[in-house]
């Protein structure tokens, strides 16, 4: 159920990314911290979903962040943007390091 999930806010985030501007859901929170958040939450339930894939998780969230970005360039009402594809591959590569050590940490402790 989980993977079905962690697949639904990727594609969610695809539509997101295509829709018109003005259809575009908004949170009002300031623009940087709604996509840091958006692809966080996108990480944690990848990272939740797949375990012990660290590396190509890692390498996925920066390609799928800039991915969405390159399809925004032809889009008239949407700009693709170099600062977006930074915060959201942040924003998800910090959401799969963070379930990746909490990982570890219950992993370790479970040992001792």
């Amino acid at each position: 159920m989980l993977k079905i999930l962690a697949w639904l806010v990727v594609l969610g985030l695809v539509i997101v990314s295509v829709v018109p501007a003005v259809d575009r859901p908004e949170t009002g929170l300031q623009h940087d911290l709604e996509h840091f958040l958006a692809f966080g939450f996108a990480g944690l339930i990848v990272a939740l979903a797949y375990p012990h894939r660290l590396i190509p998780m890692t390498l996925a969230a920066v390609i799928y962040a800039l991915a969405l970005e390159i399809i925004q360039i032809p889009l008239a009402t949407r700009h693709a943007r170099l600062e977006d594809f930074a915060v959201d591959a942040l924003g998800g590569c910090a959401a799969i390091f963070l379930v990746f050590l909490v990982r570890m940490s219950l992993r370790n402790k479970q040992i001792v």
